[in-house]
């Protein structure tokens, strides 16, 4: 995550696009307070939730179920699904949850 104070091209005004943003008030360089602001979009981005959700329940499943799991090894695993029918959307998402993100159909 990257703070920086914002700058004139930083302001949107008039602007529609959603925008997550969190406004602090902090001493600026003259010591007086002033606003500090920090951009929350890439830590509500869909895929990267997702990847993060997936890599928490294989740290999970680790530490609690299978020690001797090996987790870069189940990323970097690469399968080939024939068939996206009722048993291939079942088992892509088993192989999803389970962190291998190469999966093609």
């Amino acid at each position: 995550v990257t703070v920086k104070v914002p700058e004139k091209e930083s302001y949107t005004f008039g602007v529609e696009e959603k925008q997550y943003k969190a406004v602090g008030w902090e001493l600026n360089a003259r010591s007086k307070p002033g606003p500090r602001w920090v951009n929350l979009r890439p830590l509500l981005d869909d895929k990267l939730l997702a990847i993060q959700a997936a890599d928490l329940n294989l740290k999970l499943m680790k530490w609690r179920m299978i020690p001797s799991l090996d987790v870069t090894m189940l990323q970097n695993t690469r399968v080939l699904i024939v068939g996206a029918g009722t048993l291939g959307c079942s088992v892509a998402r088993v192989l999803l949850a389970w962190g291998i993100r190469d999966i093609k159909f």
